[in-house]
């Protein structure tokens, strides 16, 4: 049996593989022009500013200077939105809809929807491989619930400010595997100093490996599919599995 990041891997891969197959039977991603921008470079760095502001605004919420919190969802919720509000500023600023964020309207319950099917298929295959986890029925039951609000919010507006960066750059350096490599590593090296500070072991750097091929597979499905609502359920539903209340382990 697997620990929590390791069994991350197979159940990323169920959802990828489900995804594909989807893609190949279903229209619900064809046909989906490109973003263009008339300076994507330029674009771009201003994506990369706004990231830095998310930081910025981002520590101002742990310092407690953002809305006064009670414990509940709803005001969390509302401190997310504020933490990411430097994208939506850009992008309303920049004149440019959520197309040129990957959230198409057209038909999004749908794509919503067959998120939801391949995130309850991850937590199955998580289930089943992960330490002292629970039966999925039971997780999958914990999921959906009030008081996960939030952190819904939270890793949508994560996957939108992705999404926002890869976009620009995709249409910078024209070569999207390029794009992918480059992000899902510098994801994957963001992590190495607080690894080091924790006096990670050299098997724990190399899981890094893992986490760079599995952030290529995320983010080309994500490229290709040129949306992130399919992605944004199987996101939030393998985020909450890290908490034992919701996977038992």
């Amino acid at each position: 049996m697997l620990t929590h990041d390791a069994a991350l891997f197979p159940a990323y891969a169920t959802a990828l593989l489900g995804w594909w197959l989807l893609d190949r039977r279903t229209t619900l991603w064809r046909g989906v022009p490109a973003a263009t921008f008339q300076r994507p470079w330029a674009e771009f760095a201003y994506a990369l500013l706004a990231s830095v502001a998310i930081v910025g605004v981002g520590q101002m919420w742990q310092r407690g200077w953002l809305l006064p919190e009670d414990g509940g969802p709803l005001r969390s919720a509302l401190n997310q939105v504020l933490i990411f509000s430097p994208v939506f500023l850009l992008l309303a600023l920049r004149r440019q809809g959520p197309a040129t964020a990957w959230v198409r309207t057209e038909r999004a319950w749908a794509r919503l929807l067959a998120g939801a099917v391949l995130a309850a298929a991850a937590v199955a295959v998580y289930t089943l491989v992960r330490a002292g986890a629970d039966p999925a029925p039971a997780v999958l039951l914990r999921i959906p619930r009030w008081h996960h609000f939030d952190e819904a919010v939270q890793v949508l507006c994560e996957d939108v400010v992705v999404a926002v960066l890869l976009a620009r750059l995709v249409a910078a350096v024209r070569r999207p595997w390029i794009a992918v490599s480059l992000v899902a590593v510098l994801f994957a090296a963001g992590h190495i100093p607080a690894l080091l500070a924790g006096g990670a072991a050299p098997a724990e750097l190399l899981g890094l490996s893992r986490d760079v091929a599995l952030g290529i597979g995320v983010l080309s499905a994500v490229v290709r599919a040129r949306d992130v609502l399919w992605f944004f359920p199987v996101h939030l539903a393998l985020d909450l599995l890290q908490f034992a209340p919701v996977s038992g382990a």
